[in-house]
């Protein structure tokens, strides 16, 4: 009984370290970045390599990019489709939505 109970404590005590290093994650310095790009913006996080793009209706994940390089957005106004460009080539994101 003794061993079942220090079992448990030491398990809580893991889930709850766990939990407290998984929530920290939102508080870093790329939140901030994030935060200030501009609408049709795009945002490359560092850590790990991947590509958002800010379009009216939210964030859009446009996939993983290993090259930090310049990424761009093209939006055809007819149309409304809004495109990414990343090192393999250009990505389509969908419609923008207002």
């Amino acid at each position: 009984m003794k061993h079942l109970a220090l079992s448990l404590l030491a398990s809580l005590v893991l889930s709850l370290d766990l939990s407290s290093a998984q929530a920290s994650v939102l508080d870093t310095a790329t939140t901030a970045a994030a935060s200030q790009t501009q609408l049709y913006g795009v945002f490359h996080d560092a850590a790990t390599n991947f590509v958002f793009v800010k379009l009216p209706q939210g964030w859009v994940f446009a996939g993983r990019d290993d090259l930090q390089s310049h990424h761009e957005v093209f939006l055809d106004a007819p149309t409304e489709f809004v495109f990414v460009k990343l090192s393999t080539g250009w990505k389509f994101l969908g419609t923008a939505k207002y």
